[in-house]
Formats: C-alpha cells, sequence, structure tokens
C-alpha cells in the first residue's frame, strides 16, 4: 500500500508539473501574439496620422506626405529579453530631422518668414495605440 500512495503521488505531481509548463507555454504564446499586434497596430496608427493630419505648409492637403518618405520610413519592432518584452514603433531605421520637426511642431524661419509646423503627434498617438492593445489582453505596461 505505501508503495502505491507514494507512485499516486508522483503520477499527480508530474501531471501538474506538466500542466503548468503548458499553461505557461500558452501564456508565453499569448503575450507574443499581443506584442505582434500592439506593434502592428502602433506601426499603423504613426502611418495614419501622418496620413490625415493637415500640413502647415500646404493649409488645406489634408496629409503631410510629400515625398512619401516619412511615411515609408514608419517601422515596428519587438524584442524579448528574458521576461521583457519590448515594443517599438515609429522611424527606427531612417532618421530624419523633418519627421521631429513635422511630429512635434516647431517655428521655421525662412527668408524672414516665420512658418509655425503645428505638432501631427504621430508618435504619440502610435505608443497610444500600441498601449490600448495591451490593456485590451490584460497586460501589464510600463
Amino acid at each position: 500500500m505505501a508503495g502505491w500512495g507514494l507512485t499516486g503521488h508522483k503520477n499527480i505531481t508530474t501531471g501538474l508539473f506538466q500542466l503548468l509548463m503548458q499553461a505557461e507555454r500558452n501564456m508565453n504564446a499569448d503575450v507574443q501574439e499581443a506584442a505582434l499586434e500592439a506593434a502592428i497596430a502602433g506601426e499603423a496608427m504613426v502611418k495614419h496620422i501622418i496620413d490625415t493630419t493637415e500640413s502647415s505648409l500646404s493649409p488645406g492637403k489634408m496629409n503631410r506626405n510629400w515625398t512619401f518618405a516619412m511615411n515609408q520610413a514608419v517601422d515596428s519592432d519587438v524584442k524579448r529579453s528574458g521576461t521583457t518584452i519590448t515594443i517599438r514603433a515609429g522611424w527606427l531605421q531612417t532618421k530624419k530631422g523633418y519627421f521631429l520637426i513635422q511630429n512635434d511642431g516647431a517655428d521655421l524661419v525662412r527668408n524672414g518668414v516665420t512658418t509655425t509646423i503645428t505638432p501631427m503627434n504621430a508618435l504619440m498617438a502610435g505608443h497610444d495605440a500600441m498601449l490600448d492593445i495591451l490593456k485590451g489582453w490584460g497586460l501589464k505596461t510600463q
């Protein structure tokens, strides 16, 4: 009898451990899926803001696209290090000064004339879109 009880205990312990390991694998897969979904949403939102924010240099032009370089340079990235996943969206590879001038706004002086570039805040909108996705998954963000 004692041997059977010990064997039963070992079987239960092994079964519980396997169940916990499977649950952890499923959770990790869900978190990675959420991170990828958030990165895609962030990238899409940055591009949407560029495409729909009125031009400060050409009033009435309903986007910030002249050469499309700013829009085409938008990218996203997901990296994992241990238990931390970092999600980024924006101008990750190609960075030009005028991208941030358009994003943050500025006063430009040319030939003694000041032109105010109103901020489009595309990076903040992308950040907020990523947070919304992660919150929808019930995940903690920093």
